[in-house]
């Protein structure tokens, strides 16, 4: 692989997250616009599947499910925002 994997996932994150809650991205979506960025830098689609596996072992990204498989930024409870909210 001639591509890092750590900037694919960075990039899929940034994807995934300027996104968040205007629109769901699917696996296969965040594959297409990778490979479609880094493939002539010789990024294939299992190094795009390593990178999303990384994301999803580091909390960072989780899967979900509603009619579909997509890839979200983990959501914060109502309890959890609210413990947030009294640690500040």
């Amino acid at each position: 692989m001639a591509m890092d994997l750590n900037t694919v996932s960075d990039e899929m994150f940034k994807m995934v997250a300027n996104d968040q809650g205007a629109k769901k991205y699917k696996p296969g979506d965040l594959f297409d616009a990778m490979l479609k960025k880094y493939k002539s830098e010789g990024l294939s689609k299992k190094d795009c599947k390593s990178a999303i596996r990384k994301l999803i072992d580091e909390e960072k990204l989780v899967y979900t499910y509603y009619g579909g498989t997509f890839v979200e930024v983990p959501h914060i409870e109502g309890s959890a925002m609210a413990a947030e909210a009294a640690k500040k």
